[in-house]
């Protein structure tokens, strides 16, 4: 009976003691695990937040490169808009009606405007970049009725010396000197201006003025 006793006792003990060792290495393992996890999730949130500033520097940078390129642009209109008003003031000068009688042979005005007018056009084609297609066709396009009262004038010029030459030469109605130069002085007035005051508006709305 005793010897039973005792095995029974070392296999109480032993059975005691494997309990308390499973324990312990579930416990062990309980704990390591949520360590683990604990520490995953610390370097999800480290990520995160490293991505979210990455995320936020580009952002920034990105808002302070868009600002510069508005900025730039506000420019390249500014210039742009101004040229087409000086070639409009050279436009008015060459088509005054208030001009001597040299104004068939008095070439000033006429290199004056051809100038500006080559200027302006070369600025467009230089900054084409900052427009979208549709606005360069606009723009080219004003550009060529500014041209076409350029070649008006000229044409005018040329009628006048055929009219002053002495060999009786008349034009169609409609086609003399004295009527196109007339006719270019209205249109630089009103076609000219109107055109001018459109590109303006279509400037306001693309830098939000």
């Amino acid at each position: 009976m005793e010897l039973i006793e005792e095995i029974l006792k070392f296999s109480i003990g032993g059975l005691t003691i494997t309990g308390i060792v499973v324990f312990l290495g579930k416990l062990i393992l309980t704990k390591s695990s949520d360590i683990i996890i604990e520490n995953h999730k610390n370097q999800l949130e480290i990520s995160k937040a490293n991505h979210q500033n990455q995320l936020e520097i580009f952002k920034t940078e990105h808002q302070i490169k868009f600002s510069k390129l508005h900025a730039e642009r506000g420019e390249i209109v500014k210039e742009i808009y101004k040229a087409f008003y000086e070639l409009e003031i050279k436009l008015e000068s060459m088509t005054t009606l208030f001009q001597g009688p040299e104004w068939t042979t008095d070439k000033t005005r006429d290199e004056d405007a051809i100038s500006k007018y080559r200027e302006t056009l070369q600025l467009l084609e230089n900054n084409r970049i900052f427009f979208s297609e549709e606005l360069c066709t606009q723009l080219t396009s004003a550009l060529e009725d500014y041209k076409a009262i350029i070649n008006q004038m000229l044409q005018a010029k040329n009628h006048a010396r055929f009219e002053s030459d002495g060999s009786g030469y008349r034009f169609p109605d409609g086609e003399g000197s004295i009527d196109l130069w007339r006719d270019a002085e209205k249109k630089t007035k009103n076609e000219i201006r109107e055109l001018r005051l459109e590109l303006a508006r279509v400037f306001r709305d693309l830098i939000g003025a």
